[in-house]
């Protein structure tokens, strides 16, 4: 088997913990554990014994899981390690060599190269600036072959911020099920949402549905590796089958703090707190895009941590993140990343100071080194 470099996350790996203004994280500034839990349930977490749990997450925890869902019961949960293992157990439980994937890009990309390295066809299907990042049904019906298995996608997107509708929910349902094809979601980023109340999952639309989540990024709490998968219970079991020959068992002191904070009481106020830092940077880049109109231009994100900014100079992303990195140590992820040039994503998920240092070193960068602009017609977007 040979795996593709997973560009994001190599990237990611080589800079994020060097440079000196970290714009890269998609996530929220993480908590500190004496901030999320009470005196009484540190000093209880102080009398767990470090042994293995359940393989598959204990149930109390997948309890409390599925709780979040409507009509689904521990036996359509399985704990991973962070959501990356639980995509990766969808490829290898439920994708054969010669099935296809149908992948709505720009998306987090993990599941794509997975399924390459599986002998899995992929075929994709883009979203585009211009419609704010939407999805053509019809596009997507139309790609659409005797050998889709699956359609994979974002929601809330991951590196754009576009939510769907519930309108466009419904419709990507009922034409999956019309196909009767797995629709695999990762919301990752579910209950960001900045200005609507957090919409349903598609767990509670569709039966063969596969919803991957987490405490990495609207949660904030991406050191404790603790994420999710919900689907049907037979392919729940597969993927249990298949987890016994990786990490095992997730920790059992991320278990411990996951069945408290996900309570829904405690679940509220955290995110919550992840809104509130996201709405104030968001109107700080916003100012700052707006300043630079002739040269950058975005859909502001209706939720998760991350802005998505075109430029429209004559240079490629990695090679511009590369001297931004270079000239001004601020980190951006490349368009590239996500197979889509002439594009940064930029975190909005830090403490704003980080924030507002990071974007002025990018202006300040940006004003001495005037680039030709490109000249295909730009996109206009508000």
């Amino acid at each position: 088997m040979r795996v593709p470099e997973f560009m994001l996350e190599r990237i990611q790996s080589l800079f994020e913990n060097t440079v000196q203004v970290n714009l890269s994280d998609s996530g929220v500034h993480p908590y500190e554990l004496r901030a999320l839990l009470t005196a009484q349930e540190i000093e209880e977490m102080c009398s767990i014994e470090l042994g293995y749990g359940w393989t598959n997450g204990s149930e109390e925890l997948r309890d409390t899981i599925a709780r979040l869902y409507t009509g689904r019961s521990r036996e359509n949960v399985i704990a991973t390690n962070g959501s990356a293992e639980a995509n990766f157990l969808i490829v290898m439980a439920l994708l054969e060599p010669g099935d296809e994937l149908l992948v709505v890009v720009p998306n987090y990309l993990q599941i794509v190269g997975w399924a390459q390295a599986a002998g899995v066809s992929r075929r994709i299907v883009p979203l585009r600036q211009e419609n704010a990042w939407m999805p053509d049904l019809q596009e997507i019906e139309r790609a659409i072959s005797r050998r889709t298995r699956m359609i994979s996608l974002c929601n809330p997107n991951n590196p754009t911020g576009a939510l769907l509708s519930r309108e466009q929910m419904d419709g990507l349902v009922s034409l999956a099920r019309r196909h009767g094809i797995y629709l695999h979601a990762d919301e990752i980023y579910k209950g960001s949402e900045l200005y609507a109340e957090e919409g349903p999952s598609f767990a509670d639309l569709y039966e063969k549905a596969l919803v991957t989540n987490g405490l990495s990024k609207a949660m904030a709490m991406p050191g404790l590796r603790l994420g999710w998968l919900i689907g049907p219970k037979e392919d729940v079991a597969k993927a249990w089958h298949c987890k016994d020959y990786t990490s095992i068992t997730t920790g059992t002191m991320s278990e411990f703090i996951a069945c408290r904070v996900l309570q829904p009481a405690r679940r509220t106020q955290v995110l919550a707190r992840s809104k509130d830092i996201l709405r104030a940077n968001l109107a700080t880049i916003a100012r700052w895009i707006d300043e630079r109109s002739a040269l950058l231009s975005f859909v502001p994100p209706r939720a998760g941590g991350m802005a998505f900014v075109r430029y429209e100079m004559a240079v490629n992303s990695t090679e511009l993140v590369k001297l931004l990195l270079k000239e001004k140590s601020v980190f951006p992820v490349p368009g590239d990343a996500f197979g889509l040039d002439h594009y940064l994503r930029i975190g909005i998920g830090s403490p704003g100071s980080h924030l507002e240092e990071g974007l002025r070193r990018i202006g300040e960068f940006l004003s001495e080194r005037p680039f030709g602009l490109r000249t295909e017609a730009r996109v206009q977007c508000s």
